[in-house]
């Protein structure tokens, strides 16, 4: 039998270190078999539990709460309810931040366009002067002021030369200038198009199909070129609430159009003369009240109400 203080006195190489640490691993599983008295003691009852029932701590039903939803009531759980209201917070503030963004943009959009507006007042009052001081200088006697003061003569002469060329800057900071004011321009007109276009798409969802707006979009152009307006004035418009008016007033012309139509071809009508003996025709006493009705009121729904009875 080995004497094991000697083995522990010895110095431990790579072999035995490793042996030693394997014994360690072997031995762990050993004392996770073993438990403590307490664990073995403990009643069948306590350390298994019925399968099938359900936990004590079940979580509440989520309550129900009626909504009137397009009119109609229904019933929804009360975290939707409160999940759609937080969602529709977060969409109404970010709706007011992109608002506050957009109107931070055009105030800034608005004082870039005055200070390039006062910078070019500013050009041009500078081109007066300098036009107005060359002018000047343009009828001095130059042969008369050489001859008798040639010192001055130069000195007026290299400030001529000094006005001239700065006026000649003048020119093209002013060329660019009216270029960027230009560009400005056009990109306001843009965004204000753009803008027109959203809140008339909001205004008619119909024209989200862009066949359908293309064409109704053409039928406008038409009727109101054919209500007197010239081609600039139709071309000119650029503002959804007048495109809105003017559609109104086409389909309403349209209708009115219609109507007309089917009453003179109820007017039209050969009388059915019903043989004796012969049973009441439905359909023709019902098309005798409608336009009996229609000659009374003359509405529009009367005159339609007349159509549809000979579809």
């Amino acid at each position: 039998m080995d004497n094991p203080t000697t083995e522990s006195n010895q110095p431990l190489n790579l072999d035995s270190a490793a042996q030693a640490f394997s014994q360690v691993l072997d031995a762990e599983p050993e004392q996770e078999r073993e438990q403590p008295a307490s664990e073995q003691n403990q009643p069948a009852e306590q350390q298994e539990q019925p399968q099938g029932e359900p936990n004590a701590s079940t979580e509440p039903q989520d309550q129900m709460v009626t909504v009137k939803i397009d009119g109609k009531e229904v019933e929804v759980p009360l975290s939707e309810l409160k999940n759609g209201y937080q969602r529709q917070q977060d969409y109404t503030k970010k709706t007011m931040e992109v608002s506050e963004q957009r109107k931070a943009a055009e105030a800034e959009t608005q004082r870039a366009q005055y200070e390039r507006q006062q910078y070019a007042q500013n050009l041009h009052n500078l081109r007066v002067q300098a036009e107005a001081a060359l002018q000047s200088q343009s009828q001095i006697d130059w042969d008369r002021l050489i001859a008798e003061n040639p010192q001055e003569a130069l000195r007026q002469k290299h400030l001529m030369d000094q006005r001239q060329a700065q006026l000649q800057q003048v020119y093209a900071e002013q060329q660019r200038v009216a270029q960027a004011i230009q560009a400005d321009q056009r990109q306001g007109y843009q965004r204000h198009l753009s803008e027109q276009h959203q809140q008339l798409v909001d205004k008619l969802p119909e024209w989200k199909d862009e066949a359908r707006a293309k064409a109704e979009s053409a039928a406008i152009r038409d009727y109101l070129l054919g209500q007197g307006y010239d081609t600039d004035a139709v071309n000119s418009v650029n503002d959804s609430r007048a495109v809105v008016i003017a559609r109104k007033a086409m389909l309403y012309d349209q209708m009115i159009s219609k109507t007309d139509a089917a009453t003179k071809k109820v007017a039209n009508l050969p009388t059915k003369v019903e043989q004796p003996g012969s049973g009441a025709n439905p359909n023709l006493d019902r098309r005798t009240a409608a336009f009996q009705k229609l000659s009374k009121t003359g509405r529009v729904e009367d005159a339609a109400q007349v159509f549809a009875q000979f579809l």
